[in-house]
């Protein structure tokens, strides 16, 4: 069905021997929920299947290993039940009417090693993240490694899947010969472009002879790896035009990157919307079959202006599908406020290692990804009268789950406006996404009927004034004030909440204790300094933000210091007299001392809770979520919500 706000977006195409019902591509990705086997569990079947019902045209799996020198030593195309699980897998996207993509993929130099055993890449180079040298192929290993992506794509067609993607991108093993900045062969596999070209073009013609010519296969490829020596668009133009004219490929999903320029693969908010669209735009000059874009695309009318304007043929929404697996169904609709869209935060997903989410992947915006069948709202049986306290994200997810169930729900919010400490997080240069949680809850609690009561204090008096059936405290934290240093009284100290109301009254140069670890004091000296103050940060770790996932901080540090912040990693304050403050190193005891007009505090918090104490014992339900249980990061506060909100 064709969206009449979106044509474009929502008109069929062919790709391959697919009919494919509109323009959008959930690309494979590594969400987890895999087991020992890397076969995918019924959650992670769960997560593709939700997006199929959700609307996505096409969802793909996630890399999966041809060959055991790569990942974690496992080929899960080898195991027994492989042709069953992914059968089954296509089975769950089918019903919904999408196709299942399998995507073949071998991580060379930058993704193997398991259990010891070396890595193979084209040539003996370091890797990138964990050092250690690869292993140069040779001869008999390449036509191994070539038969392997043969022996998957068997296997993907016995299993009843609908298309194949091959992996050429990001600098993994196809990519890494495609390119000179990782191929230093000198025999016919390296050297000039035709040569480097042959690993893929012979990765191609046996993955295309293993599934026959009636069968969907489409190739992942970095156009534009952003490194010296690395693949530019005008060569990625020369080696796949020819490639395509073959009849090999039946689409060019046109990616960007490798792991030394990873900030463009899974690009953060500091990356424009739409940044590498041009590129996919450049491949589609030169190829006459299927090409996709990529790159922050995460809102219905931005990609109907892409296929419209014939830069590309689909659009690949990776993380817009994670922050909303219903994106699809809701633009075609016409529901597009309903769209919970991508901050691009990378917060949950691609960087959920930084949070100890071992399990898979998760949202800051969407706490039921990958908890699908877990968090399916059902309506209660008994309708309740139900009042939250405090309008941060973790307050008004539970609101708007209460309210999606069918209770009554009144949410006290003391401010004059919903959203609580994202609010302040938008604030900073570049970080306005943030804002997109408060303008996505603001239309749902109106569109439920919530009633919403800003500028309210919820006194213990108010909240029982309300007869409720049960009461959920998200009131939040406070920010953490040193007491333990010396003359700290005596300094003009501000809370890193409050400076963004509070900037006339500071002077020109300003310290920035930083030791919550993650963005808010990078993100307020970033903010200090565009307001033309001098800015040194300290922290006593080895670098400010350290939790911060890696594309973040890649990005975010050479904006900080092109714009003059200092940073000083290993070092705390000793004390203050007045305004000279007097710092050390922590591991040589060198002490140095500077003056500052100003100390700006980001200490983390401190839980407020008296509410929920006083209510204790005086309502039949009482609840405590998100910061006021403990300060943590908005993941936990959204998902705190969402859990409560399907418990009452």
């Amino acid at each position: 069905m064709q969206s009449q706000s979106f044509p474009n977006l929502f008109s069929p195409i062919q790709v391959g021997k697919l009919t494919v019902r509109n323009r959008i591509y959930s690309p494979p990705h590594a969400p987890g929920f895999t087991d020992r086997f890397g076969l995918p569990s019924d959650s992670l079947i769960d997560y593709w299947e939700a997006k199929a019902a959700g609307g996505t045209g096409m969802v793909a799996s996630g890399v999966t290993p041809v060959h055991p020198t790569t990942s974690a030593g496992t080929v899960p195309f080898a195991h027994p039940r492989f042709t069953e699980i992914y059968g089954k897998a296509a089975e769950a996207v089918r019903r919904h009417g999408s196709h299942f993509v399998v995507q073949l993929w071998h991580g060379g130099a930058q993704a193997g090693g398991a259990g010891g055993r070396p890595t193979w890449a084209p040539s003996a180079m370091a890797t990138p993240r964990e050092w250690r040298i690869a292993h140069a192929m040779v001869k008999a290993e390449i036509e191994e490694m070539i038969e392997s992506f043969a022996f998957g794509a068997r296997r993907v067609k016995e299993a009843g899947c609908d298309a194949i993607e091959i992996h050429g991108a990001h600098g993994y093993l196809i990519t890494a010969f495609a390119s000179g900045f990782f191929n230093h062969r000198d025999d016919e596999y390296g050297g000039s472009l035709e040569n480097r070209t042959r690993f893929v073009d012979e990765v191609v013609e046996a993955v295309r002879s293993a599934v026959g010519g009636d069968y969907t296969v489409g190739m992942r490829f970095s156009a534009d790896e952003f490194v010296d020596g690395g693949l530019t668009i005008e060569e990625s133009q020369r080696m796949l035009a020819p490639i395509a004219a073959s009849g090999k490929l039946d689409y060019l999903d046109i990616s960007v990157g490798n792991y030394h320029s990873m900030e463009t693969i899974i690009a953060p908010m500091y990356f424009p919307l739409g940044s590498f669209v041009h590129v996919a735009a450049a491949i589609k000059e030169v190829v006459d079959i299927p090409v996709m874009a990529v790159g922050r695309i995460n809102d219905p009318q931005q990609a109907n202006d892409i296929i419209a304007s014939g830069y590309a043929d689909m659009v690949a929404m990776n993380r817009a599908i994670i922050a909303d697996p219903e994106f699809a169904n809701k633009a075609r609709e016409g529901r597009v406020d309903e769209i919970r869209k991508c901050t691009a935060c990378n917060e949950a997903c691609w960087g959920r290692g930084y949070l100890g989410l071992s399990l898979g992947i998760g949202c800051i915006v969407n706490p039921q990804i990958g908890f699908e069948r877990q968090t399916i709202l059902v309506a209660t049986a008994r309708k309740k009268r139900v009042v939250v306290v405090g309008g941060g994200v973790a307050g008004m997810e539970t609101a708007r789950v209460a309210a999606e169930r069918g209770h009554r729900v009144t949410l006290f919010e003391k401010d004059e406006a919903l959203g609580g400490l994202v609010n302040i997080a938008a604030r900073a240069p570049l970080r306005i996404d943030l804002g997109e949680p408060v303008r996505y809850y603001t239309h749902e609690l109106k569109r439920l009927g919530v009633d919403v009561r800003l500028g309210t204090e919820a006194t213990p008096a108010a909240v029982l004034a309300e007869s409720p059936d049960a009461v959920v405290v998200a009131t939040g934290s406070v920010a953490a004030v040193p007491s333990d240093i010396p003359g700290i009284d005596t300094a003009r100290v501000h809370e890193v909440r409050e400076v963004y109301d509070d900037l006339g009254s500071l002077g020109e140069r300003v310290l920035v204790l930083a030791d919550e670890n993650h963005q808010q004091a990078l993100s307020t000296a970033d903010f200090l300094v565009s307001a033309g103050k001098q800015v040194e940060v300290v922290s006593r770790r080895r670098f400010a933000g350290q939790e911060i996932e890696h594309n973040t901080i890649v990005t975010f540090y050479p904006i900080l210091l092109g714009k003059g912040v200092t940073l000083t990693p290993l070092s705390w304050i000793r004390a203050v007299n007045g305004r000279h403050v007097t710092l050390y190193n922590l591991y040589s005891g060198e002490e140095r001392t500077i003056e500052v007009d100003d100390v700006v505090v980001a200490l983390g918090g401190k839980s407020v809770r008296n509410l929920y104490d006083d209510l204790e014992g005086k309502v039949g339900e009482l609840h405590l979520i998100g910061d006021a249980v403990a300060p943590r990061r908005i993941i936990y506060a959204t998902r705190d919500g969402n859990r409560v909100g399907r418990e009452l």
